[in-house]
């Protein structure tokens, strides 16, 4: 049996440490640049375009039908999906509710809807069989202002609609 010598090579613990300090110092200089870039970046959108009119709600929905025996029946899964875009297109929240339907009736398990108002956007949230649900405020540009909770009879009885 023949024995190799492996040789290890040297490491220059100099030049690995002056390469680690150039790598940190060009860090240091980039990270403020984009982090005052994006600041001023995201004052301007704010100034100019959260407005009411800059903002519109498209609801969408998606009907499957359940299927018996490779037959359709009058019972439907219902998905309404409400979306709030700015005028260039860019989606700023996006909201599912999905129910159930048999006929003329509607079952939902929970109740998930937004709403534009004059001041902001309104978003609830109820789950059927709980005391309370969540109303959420939000401005014009999607920031989360106020989350409170409420009576559910009494969020079901003004946004449901």
């Amino acid at each position: 049996m023949k024995l190799v010598k492996f040789e290890i090579p040297e490491i220059n613990l100099n030049r690995l440490f002056m390469n680690l300090i150039k790598y940190i110092r060009i860090g240091l200089l980039i990270i403020p640049f984009f982090i005052f870039q994006k600041t001023e970046a995201s004052d301007s959108v704010s100034e100019n375009y959260c407005s009411k009119e800059n903002i519109e709600i498209k609801t969408e929905f998606k009907i499957k039908h359940k299927y018996f025996f490779f037959r359709k029946t009058n019972h439907k899964n219902v998905k309404r999906i409400d979306r709030i875009v700015d005028k260039n297109g860019k989606e700023i929240m996006k909201i599912i509710m999905k129910s159930a339907e048999s006929g003329d009736q509607n079952w939902f398990r929970k109740f998930h809807r937004v709403i534009i108002t004059d001041q902001e956007i309104q978003e609830v949230i109820c789950v059927l069989g709980r005391e309370k649900g969540k109303l959420i405020t939000y401005n014009f540009c999607g920031e989360k202002i106020n989350e409170s909770t409420v009576n559910t009879d009494d969020l079901l009885e003004k946004y449901r609609f």
